[in-house]
């Protein structure tokens, strides 16, 4: 699968969560491949702003999109990445957080 052909893929994955893309063509582009490269490496689409550490039940955590997308989100106007934003960021009626804070690091910091 091209990087270009998996943007079509993460158009439909946002379509079906109330989401959308982020504008930035290139931005998007650049996380395609970077999940199609973490799917190569690791045989998951990790999130390319998040590790893997190895432990399977952590790491399930981080597939794309993320189990932290959708409160962030909701929350914060854009996931942590900045890949998937909410509709209302997308048409220009809110403005996303400059930040998200990483729940992913906390989760693991608890652990």
């Amino acid at each position: 699968m091209t990087p270009e052909e998996y943007v079509k893929l993460l158009e439909k994955v946002a379509e079906r969560h109330g989401w959308k893309l982020n504008k930035d063509e290139e931005l998007v582009l650049e996380f395609a491949k970077g999940l199609l490269e973490n799917k190569k490496r690791y045989g998951f689409a990790y999130c390319p702003c998040r590790f893997p550490i190895g432990d399977k039940e952590i790491d399930k955590r981080i597939i794309c999109p993320c189990v932290y997308a959708k409160e962030d989100i909701e929350k914060y106007g854009r996931c942590y990445c900045g890949l998937f934003v909410s509709k209302e960021v997308y048409e220009g009626k809110t403005k996303a957080a400059d930040v998200v804070p990483d729940k992913h690091a906390e989760f693991i910091l608890k652990k």
